[in-house]
């Protein structure tokens, strides 16, 4: 079953959920226990195949993107240059006493600086090719929506970047009368200072046994496992983070759209509130976009509108595209809070208004010696990154009574 195909079943069974819903609106009741007991067991389905649509299609589009590196190098290799790849993937099985003189050379142009790593006089790690930093970025977006759908700034360095904004959705332009003077109508500037902090993997222990054996895609295992850490703790800190000694997340960058009536549950109503709560400069972005963990955007699955205008606020995406709430995109991030008293449930707002600035490469470091013991090498990435709201008024939330 193609990705196409297991989107369209998916379809199906939202139908299925909602047709039960539209039945209970209709009644004027909420659904009974053998409905709620139906709907979950489909809810369990489809949250089953978006996990399987997801994991075919990022399948797809790695093998695509191998395919066409493998015939770009493929096309390259009467050339007599040592290709990047190939030394640090031979660097990572083998190690550096690996190497030729000609390999070595091409690594050390690959070796981090004093400069890369603040505080620390010594060498950095090396900075992982492009070819296969795409890789280990097609593992860290995939895992978290936030980076995926701010603004992103590339740096060299990481020395703090002053970041002007300002908000000015609530002045116009006018006619002027012939002969009359201009008003004066400043903007006020603010600046988001971005610097850089250093996010780590961890250490991946990966057995001699492994290292030796050519079956064993190692670049893949090493973007998969190291990738998805530092995306975990990255997506946590730009969504709630406290913007003190780590980044500022866009829960506590943005501002409260309306409080919910109850602290257990939320209205369809208070959703399109808060949709309406966005000034419409911002709806009309192509990053305007709904938020909430996937236990909250099951909860909005089961809301109807009302009798007098009954359909569900709920719509499945087709053809790779997003599933929709009230028209708007919704995406699950699992780093937002469940609808619990005093939450912030969700968000909806103009998510390129939220800056993420990453500070050089993806960086690596190969441990021979610490754990030679075990025959085991150990493998750490590291990423300097730090993020923060433009306009607080671009993102806004629910809080929960």
């Amino acid at each position: 079953m193609n990705s196409n195909q297991m989107r369209e079943k998916r379809a199906a069974l939202v139908d299925q959920m909602n047709g039960l819903v539209t039945v209970a609106t209709t009644e004027g009741r909420g659904l009974t226990a053998e409905e709620n007991s139906t709907f979950d067991s489909i809810d369990q389905d489809v949250r089953g195949l978006k996990a399987d649509i997801d994991r075919l299609e990022r399948s797809e589009d790695l093998k695509r993107e191998m395919a066409t590196k493998s015939e770009a190098v493929a096309e390259r290799k009467e050339v007599a240059k040592v290709e990047g790849r190939s030394v640090y993937s031979k660097f990572l099985r083998h190690g550096a006493s690996a190497l030729n003189s000609e390999e070595r050379s091409m690594l050390a142009e690959m070796r981090g600086t004093a400069t890369q790593i603040a505080g620390t006089d010594s060498l950095g790690g090396y900075t992982i090719p492009e070819d296969f930093s795409n890789a280990l970025d097609i593992a860290t977006l995939f895992k978290g929506d936030v980076e995926g759908l701010s603004q992103v700034i590339n740096t060299a360095g990481g020395a703090t970047l002053p970041y002007p904004k300002v908000d000015d959705t609530s002045v116009s332009g006018s006619i002027l009368a012939e002969s009359a003077s201009m008003a004066v109508s400043d903007q006020t500037f603010g600046v988001l200072n971005l610097g850089a902090y250093n996010y780590t993997s961890g250490m991946v222990k990966v057995s001699h046994q492994l290292l030796q054996d050519s079956a064993f895609n190692l670049d893949a295992y090493l973007a998969e496992s190291l990738g998805n850490r530092i995306a975990r703790a990255q997506n946590a800190h730009f969504t709630s983070g406290s913007g003190s000694s780590q980044p500022q997340g866009f829960i506590t960058g943005g501002t409260s759209g309306l409080t919910a009536a109850s602290a257990t549950a939320v209205t369809a109503q208070e959703v399109l509130e808060l949709i309406h709560s966005v000034d419409k400069s911002y709806r009309n972005s192509a990053s305007f976009a709904i938020m909430a963990n996937d236990n909250t955007v099951a909860a909005l699955r089961k809301l109807g509108v009302g009798s007098s205008n009954d359909y569900p606020i709920f719509t499945p995406g087709l053809n790779g595209s997003p599933d929709r709430i009230f028209g708007v995109p919704v995406h699950v991030n699992n780093d937002m809070a469940d609808i619990s008293t005093g939450s912030k449930s969700i968000a909806a707002g103009d998510f390129s208004k939220y800056v993420v600035r990453n500070a050089g490469g993806i960086q690596m470091l190969r441990l021979d010696e610490r754990y030679a013991d075990t025959l085991t090498t150990a493998f750490l990435a590291y990423r300097r990154s730090d993020g923060g709201v433009l306009n607080s008024a671009a993102i806004k939330y629910i809080t929960q009574a």
